[in-house]
């Protein structure tokens, strides 16, 4: 018979898989913590972070649900749910999630997933507030890129060169990137350099894009990039 203390083990085990990128193994330590302990908001957070990367949007969704019905502070279980429903192409409910992610820990990180996901849809307006705010608490790459678009759909010519321009001088060898697993940065990139006619840079930064959806399981963002390569060529 299992100990009380079990569930926690299982749950620590869970999250070691998790990290060694075996998302099968850890799903099934945490449905042995859950089944032990069915309380346990974080392991139900934990457990959706590896159906996304199993392409099981539906069930993280239903684990954030529960989580955040047993823990409605949860900020976790906020943001995995955004990035499931941002994956299949709710972006209302993704943005949704990210205001409530953000409320409960506003940091540069959030507000540039809450403004990177408004500034996919087109929500020009409010994705320049939350990545201003952003680059205010930490100045990236891959910020600046992304506010540039967003200018540039606001028609604010200046603006949209002298944030290219910031993103540019940031990103020097030996000095910055971006981050290789941040499919939107290469996404912005791509939009940046196409207003600027760099057609076949842009096409790069957008086949990198699709490799690192197809990685993440991002289908709807994979679908914009394929169909920006489809418009280049």
């Amino acid at each position: 018979k299992a100990a009380p203390g079990d569930a926690t083990l299982f749950y620590g085990r869970g999250t070691i898989r998790y990290h060694y990128r075996d998302d099968l193994g850890a799903v099934a330590d945490y449905n042995l913590s859950i089944a032990l302990e069915p309380r346990q908001a974080e392991a139900y957070a934990a457990r959706a972070v590896s159906y996304i990367n199993l392409d099981r949007l539906n069930d993280a969704i239903a684990d954030c649900d529960r989580a955040i019905e047993l823990k409605p502070d949860l900020q976790l279980a906020y943001y995995v749910r955004a990035l499931a429903n941002s994956f299949g192409g709710d972006n209302d409910s993704a943005i949704a999630d990210f205001i409530r992610y953000n409320q409960l820990g506003p940091n540069a990180s959030t507000y540039y997933n809450l403004g990177i996901t408004q500034l996919t849809i087109g929500l020009y307006a409010p994705a320049l507030t939350n990545l201003t705010k952003s680059i205010d608490l930490q100045p990236l790459i891959a910020t600046y890129y992304a506010r540039s678009v967003a200018l540039a759909g606001l028609g604010d010519e200046f603006g949209t060169n002298r944030d290219y321009s910031a993103a540019l001088s940031l990103e020097t060898p030996g000095s910055g990137s971006l981050d290789s697993n941040d499919e939107h940065a290469y996404y912005f990139r791509a939009l940046a350099r196409l207003a600027r006619d760099g057609r076949e840079e842009a096409k790069a930064d957008l086949q990198t894009t699709i490799a690192i959806c197809d990685r993440k399981h991002n289908s709807y963002l994979q679908q914009l990039a394929a169909a920006k390569i489809t418009e280049i060529d």
